[in-house]
């Protein structure tokens, strides 16, 4: 067989399927690429209207960095070019210092890019997973226009239908009331985290540590692989399922800006410690009238008290304990073999001192049990997260921001992935993801 090697002097047009690329540099290293046509014949394609494109930069010096979003900015940025882009910066390139990102919306002339020097070195992932007061109304609607994430709530709707749900509306819906029913509120709150995990794990971003806040634990278990995706939603079911069938008083949630030794020796003893959030911070849960009186007093003393909407159940206090042998029938139609829990998953609902029992070694119809029933400590659990680490927020709204701020480190980086004051959720979650 005979090949012809043609001498390119000129513009020509290209005619075939392949081109091969060399680089010769001038310190003696080679490089040679060889590179298949795109069946497209041209990149023309605009960015969707409804879906806004990342562009991911790095390199070794500021100067380099400059001259990579110059030319960014001169090129027109199609869902192509974005994917090159991406495929070169998005990997962790040896020396390359300085990052940069931008989020680039339809039609857009005026690229603007965020950047930083990089610390050196990875840094840890460590999921975070807020529990209730979370949700919010119409929390999903934006977030649906990802496909991932769709995706997802389509498999949790599939298993949600035959039992009256619509997961779709639940996570879509403005009705102000739609969370009244705590069993919503569940649903929802674990859907939305089932979604995320699942575009995190698209990108790669896997935790090297996972901790969760109250019925977050639910979340823990599907991002450790102790639950699937069908018995991860259908434990969120349970869990409202036992809410609403069970015989309970009148109970309210709030949250006080104080921590649980500031707060103990005031709280009146009809009242217990709910969440142990961190020094500054704790959930108080009770009987709703003795709560409210509790939280108009502190209040009036210039102490931070606000009502956490729990649809008028006392939650991880003594007042919830009826709920525990109808959760844990649930449960064990819904979990019929218990799994061992990673390293990874930090307990927020098991002591320190007892992570060694059989309560805590496995992700079990008990172990979520006792979830519900116990005070959630997650003051001890976050102090396992390393000073350096990415501490990535996943729940419909990034409500434990501010705890997580004062309590961990002021070198962890802290990310939410949603924040129910965003206009655009889509938008939010690309810059999360930037960062």
């Amino acid at each position: 067989m005979t090949f012809t090697l043609q001498i390119v002097t000129e513009t020509t047009p290209f005619k075939g399927d392949f081109v091969g690329v060399n680089a010769i540099g001038l310190g003696g290293h080679f490089g040679h690429l060889l590179l298949k046509m795109n069946p497209k014949k041209s990149s023309t394609m605009e960015i969707s209207e409804t879906f806004p494109e990342i562009l991911l930069l790095s390199s070794r010096t500021e100067k380099g960095m400059e001259q990579v979003m110059d030319q960014a900015k001169k090129t027109k940025i199609t869902p192509e070019f974005a994917g090159l882009v991406n495929d070169v910066f998005g990997q962790e390139v040896r020396n390359h210092m300085y990052r940069a990102y931008a989020i680039v919306p339809p039609k857009t002339t005026d690229i603007k890019f965020k950047t930083q020097r990089a610390d050196g070195g990875q840094r840890p992932i460590w999921w975070v997973f807020s529990g209730m007061g979370s949700q919010w109304n119409g929390m999903g609607a934006q977030l649906m226009h990802v496909p991932i994430f769709r995706d997802a709530i389509d498999r949790c709707d599939k298993v949600l239908a035959p039992r009256g749900l619509d997961i779709k509306h639940i996570i879509t819906s403005t009705d102000k009331d739609i969370f009244e029913n705590i069993l919503h509120a569940f649903v929802g709150i674990t859907a939305t985290q089932i979604g995320l995990v699942e575009v995190l794990r698209a990108l790669e971003l896997q935790p090297e540590g996972i901790v969760g806040h109250s019925v977050g634990e639910l979340g823990c278990a599907y991002a450790d692989n102790c639950l699937t995706l069908e018995q991860t939603i259908l434990a969120a079911y349970a869990r409202g399922r036992a809410s609403l069938e069970s015989t309970l008083i009148k109970g309210m949630m709030a949250a006080i800006g104080l921590g649980y030794g500031d707060i103990l020796s005031r709280l009146p003893k009809t009242i217990d410690v709910a969440c142990r959030n961190s020094d500054t911070s704790c959930t108080i849960s009770g009987p709703a009238a003795d709560v409210e009186e509790f939280v108009a007093e502190l209040k009036a003393k210039g102490i931070f008290a606000k009502s956490v909407n729990v649809a008028n159940i006392a939650y991880h206090s003594r007042y919830i304990q009826p709920a525990a042998p109808i959760l844990l029938k649930y449960l064990k139609e819904v979990i019929p073999e218990k799994t061992k829990r990673s390293e990874k998953w930090i307990s927020s609902s098991v002591p320190k001192t007892d992570w060694s029992s059989d309560l805590a070694t496995y992700s079990s119809p008990d172990y979520h049990t006792n979830n519900l029933l116990s005070p959630v400590l997650f003051e001890d659990a976050i102090k396992s997260i390393p000073s350096n680490a990415v501490c990535i927020e996943i729940a419909p709204h990034g409500l434990l921001q501010a705890i997580l701020k004062r309590a961990l480190p002021t070198k962890v980086t802290n990310v939410p992935l949603t924040h129910r004051s965003s206009p655009d959720g889509v938008k939010f979650l690309l810059d999360a993801i930037g960062q």
